[in-house]
């Protein structure tokens, strides 16, 4: 029920006669900025101004036919406007009221009780608040912006007053220093612990300088997070302008470089070991793009073309060799890019225009990018033209070829036409923990899942021929399983009949776990230490090893990584190792390389061997030695042979 009780609100000199005529009413009533009413208490329209017919669409006329709750929202509750300008003789609201045409406009409404001709009348101010609340809406749409945009920046960011006292700092700020936000802003940044000996004037020269030229340079330098770790920062600064172009607070922005700083220290370290590498590697080593023009090739590739390694870049085969031979390595190239199957010891025979023949040892594997597409090639040619001639004179006779056979580096099993398991070497049973009453006589797709035999099947062997190296999985003794590259041979006689099929096992597991580096260098060096038959190191000026291949390790029963930062006096007898060591320094101190040095050396196993060894020095920036590279082949099969054609 609506409280009447206004009258304590009414005295002498508020009764006002509504037919006395007075300009200055009618002035004041048409010249206010806002819609104005004047009505009874229940709301009906008395009188209004022109800024109400502009405001709800209504002739004037038509205004005096409504009430003050007709320009409300229906869901108003008028009876408790009512009761409240009842009690306190006034009303501030804000609110929307509807229009003749049914849109709304947020309004502020005032109301004032007051009497007239001894009747209660309301006095009402409507004014138009859509462009204040529309300011408002950018000024917080403006505010998300900003703190959006200052907290999850990637850049630790400060916010101080013209003395340096920290006003506020953003969540990648704290973290890069190890402190809360609490424990960093209202103090002073000049005097925070974090600020160094180095970086503190840089700061401090910056404020300065913008300050005077509000500019300031950007600067490297370094800060201490509350751990006490040093990291490298960018730093940078700036001035935030008000509108009327008066300064208002510095912005110190701090971008941590450290990462940066460590992968390029990184990057130039492989470069320099690629570089060596890549300089005294006797075999001929390039790398393709995927045009099959060359973007890298080392020196030993280059003198094969009587150019130099810069000469060949940007050109193809067909620039150095006749049609008919780079047309053939053209194809070989665009087969691995398109299948993505690795050519794994090919071998080739080149017949030069003098006539003369050679032959080589040809792997090829693609080169993927980051995002896992194949983007080119990387092949190592190695020639064998001495091994080959030798090869061919031992394969004569049965005791040459067993020898082969039993000391091959790969597990090789041999199957009748009908896929059983007749003879295998001895690397098959270390490989398989498997032993003669495992292997003889089974039938061979036994010794692999049901699944990746049919895709042995299906991929390997097509239309009696050989694809060679296919990564599968092969069952132990135990049943697990381990990686392996698979070259399925089939044998035939001359009549073209099959007789059998020969499977070539490498065990991969080793090579599967290395990490796949991302930086082109880093893809260089690994490819080429992971795919390199002859034993590679590299050694500091203390002559440990920083980095060797999987063969070099092999030789010392061991993994690359366990031989890092350990020297030859870890793996070799004594005696042995005081020789390498005396050689290493030598080259250290003289630059002079050591190259192709034949060696015996009698291993753990009481076996003799011999090696082709070539050392060079490593050389550092300004031409300083800083260690070795050493390559070491073995040639015992060969010595062996040259020894017994000399005992002949």
């Amino acid at each position: 029920m609506v409280n009447n009780s206004y009258e304590h609100f009414f005295d002498e000199k508020a009764q006002v006669n509504l037919d006395t005529p007075d300009e200055r009413y009618k002035t004041l009533f048409e010249q206010v900025n806002a819609a104005t009413f004047l009505t009874t208490f229940e709301g009906q329209i008395l009188e209004a101004n022109h800024k109400s017919c502009d405001l709800f669409g209504y002739r004037w006329n038509e205004l005096l036919r409504l009430s003050i709750r007709d320009v409300l929202p229906k869901e108003t509750d008028w009876s408790q406007f009512q009761d409240e300008i009842a009690a306190r003789g006034c009303l501030n609201i804000e609110t929307e009221s509807v229009r003749k045409d049914g849109s709304y406009v947020p309004v502020e409404i005032s109301i004032s009780l007051f009497k007239m001709d001894g009747k209660p009348v309301m006095f009402v101010l409507l004014w138009d608040v859509t462009e204040r609340r529309d300011a408002e809406k950018r000024l917080k749409e403006s505010e998300k912006k900003y703190r959006g945009l200052f907290e999850y920046a990637t850049d630790g960011i400060f916010v101080l007053d013209a003395r340096g006292d920290i006003l506020d700092v953003n969540t990648k700020l704290c973290e890069m220093i190890d402190l809360t936000k609490d424990e960093i802003i209202g103090r002073n940044l000049f005097s925070m612990d974090f600020l160094t000996a180095k970086s503190l004037p840089i700061v401090v020269s910056q404020f300065e300088q913008l300050l005077s030229e509000k500019t300031a340079n950007n600067y490297t330098t370094q800060i201490l997070n509350k751990q006490g770790k040093l990291l490298d920062v960018e730093v940078s600064s700036f001035f935030l302008i008000k509108k009327d172009k008066e300064v208002d607070n510095f912005i110190l922005i701090v971008r941590d470089v450290t990462p940066r700083n460590e992968t390029e220290k990184k990057r130039i370290r492989e470069h320099e070991l690629l570089k060596t590498l890549m300089d005294n590697v006797p075999d001929s080593v390039y790398f393709k793009d995927a045009e099959n023009r060359f973007i890298l090739v080392n020196k030993a590739k280059a003198e094969h073309s009587n150019v130099s390694p810069e000469e060949m870049i940007n050109k193809t085969d067909f620039d150095f060799l006749p049609e008919d031979q780079a047309r053939k390595i053209f194809d070989d190239d665009n087969n691995i890019m398109q299948s993505g199957q690795p050519i794994i010891n090919k071998l080739e025979k080149l017949t030069h225009s003098n006539g003369s023949e050679r032959w080589l040892s040809v792997t090829k594997v693609p080169r993927y990018s980051v995002e896992g597409d194949i983007i080119g090639t990387m092949g190592i040619s190695r020639d064998v033209t001495s091994q080959k001639n030798v090869e061919e004179g031992f394969i004569k006779s049965e005791g040459r070829y067993k020898a082969i056979f039993e000391n091959s580096s790969f597990a090789i099993i041999f199957t009748d036409e009908h896929r059983r398991i007749i003879s295998w070497n001895k690397l098959v049973e270390n490989l398989l923990n498997m032993d003669h009453d495992d292997l003889n006589m089974k039938p061979v797709e036994a010794l692999y899942h049901p699944e990746e035999w049919e895709k042995i099947q299906s991929e390997c062997v097509q239309d009696g021929e050989i694809k060679r190296c296919i990564e599968t999985k092969i069952y132990r003794n135990d049943r697990n399983t381990i990686d392996v590259d698979l070259s399925i041979n089939v044998l035939k006689d001359k009549e073209g009949k099959i007789l059998g099929y020969t499977h070539i096992i490498y065990d991969v597991t080793k090579r599967k776990n290395t990490d796949k580096e991302l930086e082109r260098n880093q893809e260089f060096l690994t490819m080429l230490m992971d795919n390199f038959p002859d034993s590679i190191y590299f050694k500091d000026d203390q002559n440990r090893f920083i980095l060797v291949n999987k063969a070099k390790a092999e030789r010392s029963n061991t993994s690359p990584e366990e031989m890092t930062n350990k020297t030859d006096f870890d793996y070799l007898p004594h005696d042995m190792a005081q020789k390498a060591f005396e050689d290493d320094n030598k080259i250290l101190k003289t630059g002079e390389p050591i190259i192709d040095k034949i060696e015996r050396i009698t291993g753990s196993d009481g076996l003799e061997r011999w090696f082709s060894v070539t050392k060079v020095p490593r050389y550092g920036k300004g031409g300083k030695i800083t260690g070795t590279m050493g390559i070491s082949r073995d040639i015992t099969k060969w010595k062996k042979v040259n020894m017994k054609e000399k005992n002949k």
